[in-house]
């Protein structure tokens, strides 16, 4: 199963808009969220695909299992959905700034942008769409796309109107969007019995796993490796390509001794950003033991 969805808010950095995916609004609760999982969910139980064949059965397996559930878990607990809202109202922000074009959004997201009651319209609009999400898997990933536009028309328009806007998109829109730089200047600290756990201070994208982020750094500051390793797997599953979620475990691995675990955390942080400041440090502190990654196998062939 392949979903290519450029447009709407999955045009900004590569995010994945969790509330299409699910057809639920931006400001959803977790009762909604949870309605609306447990209707998707029935509709694409095999028991409710009787008719069709292995191959349409085989697509929804996956389509549940790789888009729905993981959007499922990201909005219906209450840290994660809160943390994801905030970030969903960054890449309003965004879009404004980089003057993301409409020109290529669907005639229904056109309206909204015009809407005079853009609420109203934006939940009508939305609950059209999402009746329909689900019935055909062939054409789901184009029903995404439209949610996706009416959410970020909306965003944008919560935050100044989006009519009076340039429509013409920037190179860095063109491209995924440009990276919001996010300063950080939290205390630094670096124990004896191990790298620096000093926190990175160029800028980085907004990304879903900044809050967990925060949280293990702050575990590691007071020892709690155990809780520290929890936050990062679970940021990890929210953003699997975070450099910074990598370096910090393996890090953290230093801090328990095992340096085999860091090595393997070193080594995809750095095939992920081979400029990462704590990655680097750790691959020194790595070496000094004994285990070496070679660098020059990296440039220029980071994983996919």
């Amino acid at each position: 199963m392949s979903f290519e969805i450029k447009t709407g808010l999955f045009l900004l950095d590569d995010f994945v808009d969790h509330h299409a995916i699910l057809g639920v609004p931006v400001d959803a609760d977790a009762q909604a969220v949870r309605k609306r999982y447990l209707k998707i969910a029935r509709k694409l139980h095999p028991d409710s695909l009787a008719t069709l064949g292995d191959a349409e059965k085989k697509l929804a397996t996956q389509v549940l299992s790789k888009l729905v559930n993981p959007a499922y878990e990201m909005l219906s607990q209450e840290r994660n959905r809160k943390e994801y809202q905030i970030l969903v109202r960054l890449k309003g922000k965004q879009a404004i700034q980089q003057k993301v074009s409409i020109a290529n959004f669907s005639d229904d997201a056109k309206k909204l942008a015009k809407a005079g009651n853009v609420d109203h319209d934006y939940q009508q609009q939305l609950k059209t769409l999402a009746n329909d999400q689900y019935e055909d898997l062939s054409a789901l990933d184009q029903l995404i796309g439209k949610l996706s536009e009416l959410n970020l028309i909306y965003l944008i328009r919560k935050e100044g109107n989006v009519a009076s806007r340039p429509t013409t998109v920037t190179q860095a829109g063109a491209q995924g969007g440009a990276a919001i730089a996010t300063p950080n200047n939290p205390p630094q600290n670096t124990f004896n019995n191990g790298p620096s756990t000093t926190v990175q201070d160029q800028p980085q994208r907004m990304s879903l796993a900044d809050g967990y982020l925060r949280r293990a750094e702050e575990y590691v500051r007071k020892r709690a490796y155990a809780q520290a390793v929890l936050e990062l797997r679970d940021g990890l599953r929210a953003a699997p390509k975070d450099s910074r979620c990598h370096s910090l475990m393996g890090i953290v691995y230093l801090h328990q001794k095992q340096a085999t675990m860091a090595k393997v955390s070193i080594k995809r942080a750095l095939e992920l950003n081979p400029k990462d400041v704590r990655a680097l440090e750790a691959k020194r502190h790595l070496e000094r033991l004994g285990h070496q990654i070679d660098l020059a196998r990296l440039r220029g062939h980071p994983r996919a």
